[in-house]
């Protein structure tokens, strides 16, 4: 068996055991003893337990020069697998839907083999593992205020990394993501605009209940839902400009507790909104608090708001998302660089790294043909020879930026 043969084979050995056993945002013991570990054994010192259960590998070539930092997210998802494979999750209610266990693999391969070509670069490489990009729970949040860390506003594993103050002296970073939709073999590069931001609501019009067939003897929020759902969806229509990308998304209707012949006590409304403008994301949950108490005072209604302040928009720095698609058409060839304008409208922790940091995120394509499944999908499958690809993408990046850099400080 050939050094590729035998990568390959080590890698679905890793990705496999990983994809067995998700674990959720700051509880990822388990993962992170295996990459603990594997670093170790890579030569890499090993920094643990950062946010609870983040691990960071620094691989020092020896020479002066600067820092890159590649990151990969840990934890799974609270989804059941339906998938029918040979290494299905073994944890009930949890399985590996967003590719994360994908992201370990690889940079677990990368540590290994630029620790092996020293002689390539100068300066240091950081591989962040980091926890909960997908979020975590309220006892986990409980676990790290009483570790000492800053839990107020959007809690996920990328603020926690960033406010250890380990990254302070990171030049550049890189954020590499799994695309079923995309083919393998091919990467999808934002210019500037990579993923939106993701804020959340939920709304309860409070009314007054009682018997269908008399509603002049209660106060009935349905018809105040309807007018502020209406209301909602001429936001990003006729108060935002056209030239703004916005994405406002209605996901939940109910009315707790209510049946066809009453009229309801009350009514919830969950949804969410996306954008890449700061100043568009604060004007629009202005204008969701003053609709929602305008036509419930108008409707006799009174209301109350549950609204979560959620990732920041993942924005690329422009030299740097430039560099790394020059850098994957000579590796990968022209054909197989999308480099665009559009981004995804899917949200990630990630932009917390990229305000700090210059950098870029970019997605790798795991895609296997028209059944590949999509990302948080129950179904959720990778071609496994991407694998190897991804590794291979991280090693050509750290050594083409570390070089980039260096001469500019010559």
């Amino acid at each position: 068996m050939g050094q590729t043969e035998k990568l390959q084979k080590e890698l679905e050995e890793i990705y496999e055991s990983l994809h067995r056993h998700p674990e959720l945002g700051f509880t990822e013991y388990r993962t992170a003893k295996i990459v603990e570990t594997y670093l170790k054994n890579c030569g890499l010192e090993v920094i643990t337990g950062v946010g609870l259960t983040g691990v960071v590998g620094i691989l020092d070539s020896g020479k002066p020069g600067k820092s890159v930092m590649l990151r990969a997210d840990m934890d799974g998802l609270p989804i059941q697998e339906l998938a029918n494979c040979a290494y299905c999750s073994e944890e009930k209610g949890k399985m590996h839907a967003c590719g994360h266990d994908a992201h370990v693999t690889m940079l677990l391969g990368a540590a290994k083999e630029l620790s092996g070509r020293k002689d390539s670069f100068s300066g240091k490489i950081k591989f962040v593992f980091q926890p909960a990009e997908e979020g975590s729970s309220k006892e986990a949040q409980k676990k790290l205020a009483e570790a000492g860390y800053d839990t107020s506003g959007c809690i996920s594993g990328a603020k926690v990394i960033c406010d250890s103050g380990i990254l302070d002296d990171v030049d550049a970073c890189v954020i590499m993501h799994v695309q079923p939709s995309i083919p393998t073999g091919k990467v999808y590069i934002s210019k500037t605009k990579a993923m939106a931001s993701s804020d959340s609501f939920s709304f309860t019009i409070l009314g007054k209940g009682g018997h269908g067939a008399q509603p002049q003897n209660a106060i009935d929020p349905v018809p105040a839902l309807g007018e502020i759902i209406s209301a909602f969806h001429m936001l990003p229509t006729r108060e935002i400009s056209a030239v703004e990308t916005c994405v406002f998304s209605i996901g939940n209707i109910e009315t707790p507790g209510s049946t066809w012949n009453a009229v309801a006590e009350k009514a919830v409304i969950e949804g969410g909104l996306r954008t890449f403008n700061e100043d568009v994301r604060n004007y629009l949950k202005k204008r969701i608090v003053e609709i929602v108490d305008g036509i419930s005072k108008a409707n006799r209604c009174s209301w109350e708001l549950d609204m979560v302040h959620g990732y920041s928009p993942c924005v690329n720095n422009e030299e740097m998302s430039a560099l790394v698609a020059n850098i994957m058409e000579e590796f990968l060839g022209k054909a197989n660089v999308i480099y665009t304008d559009i981004p995804y409208m899917t949200s990630e922790d990630c932009g917390v790294y990229l305000k700090k940091i210059p950098g870029v995120f970019f997605w790798l394509g795991i895609g296997y043909g028209e059944d590949a499944s999509a990302l948080h999908s129950a179904y959720f499958q990778m071609d496994l020879k991407a694998l190897r690809l991804g590794v291979q993408v991280h090693v050509e990046n750290a050594i083409n930026i570390l070089k980039k850099l260096n001469r500019e400080e010559a």
